[in-house]
């Protein structure tokens, strides 16, 4: 009854979120952008958007490395795809990560504890990244100029305490701290490029470091699970952003749905691993 209570929880408010997004954008805008776009250009954002998702799994293989885990780079990547389908295809269950800890629990009779301390510093190496890149891209933005410098100190001074509590309280977790950072660099500036190649085939002719940030910052609205797949939760934080930056909220809004699509696209493949891989190897 729980799970199925998420379930239309979820679709209410993403429901409710699309609402609120088309009473802020014009769909005769969004139309004629759709209908000028370049669609042989979604192709490498596609591409750029796998290849962040694969070194996103051996980020995560990385922490399982910590826990001692002896799982194959095979049977990980086969996991973080079915967590993917999980995640946008069943929003009302235990959702991907939830799932891997499950099945790596069962499989490898790993403690939980243990399997979900891998899968939050994965995620919290990820929501680093992000943040480091958006202290980049604040140098860019006019709006934030007065507090960059402010906002770098800061982001710095976290970094070193959230390193050293990973060190002295999480020690399995510092081991490959530096490797795991910076693949989580890479994954969010592979999704950047992909985000970069929808601009260009939506013949944005803005500034694309603005848009790189409401992209990044509507991503902070999809780590709470509230809505499907993060679908209208992306889209209203970016129409809020973009109001702020006075940027295209129709364009925004297309770029976000765009790359939902995309991501939707790829998780999609999840279902072939989903019914023909009994177990996700050794």
């Amino acid at each position: 009854m729980w799970n199925t209570g998420k379930l239309f929880l979820k679709i209410a408010v993403t429901g409710i979120t699309l609402w609120v997004v088309y009473t802020k954008i014009d769909l005769q805008a969004l139309s004629r952008i759709w209908d000028n776009a370049t669609v042989w250009l979604f192709v490498p954002a596609l591409l750029f958007f796998a290849v962040s998702q694969v070194i996103s799994s051996f980020r995560l293989l990385n922490f399982f490395r910590n826990i001692q885990l002896p799982i194959a780079v095979k049977g990980n990547i086969i996991l973080y795809i079915q967590g993917m389908f999980y995640n946008i295809f069943l929003p009302g269950g235990i959702g991907g990560d939830g799932y891997k800890i499950l099945t790596l629990n069962r499989q490898y009779n790993k403690p939980r504890k243990q399997l979900f301390s891998a899968v939050f510093f994965d995620r919290l190496s990820g929501l680093w990244a992000l943040a480091f890149i958006l202290v980049i891209l604040s140098l860019t933005v006019p709006l934030f100029g007065g507090y960059t410098w402010l906002v770098a100190g800061g982001f710095a001074a976290g970094t070193v305490l959230y390193y050293f509590v990973i060190r002295y309280f999480f020690k399995l977790h510092c081991a490959r701290f530096f490797k795991t950072h910076f693949l989580a660099l890479l994954v969010q500036s592979c999704q950047l490029v992909a985000v970069a190649f929808i601009l260009k085939a939506l013949g944005c002719q803005e500034s694309y470091p603005a848009y790189f940030t409401i992209f990044l910052l509507s991503t902070l609205a999809t780590l709470f699970p509230f809505s499907i797949g993060g679908l209208g939760a992306r889209e209203i934080a970016i129409v809020w952003a973009a109001s702020i930056l006075m940027l295209n909220k129709d364009m925004a809004v297309s770029v976000s749905l765009c790359f939902y699509f995309i991501s939707a696209i790829l998780s999609l493949t999840g279902i072939f691993v989903v019914f023909y891989s009994k177990k996700i190897g050794d």
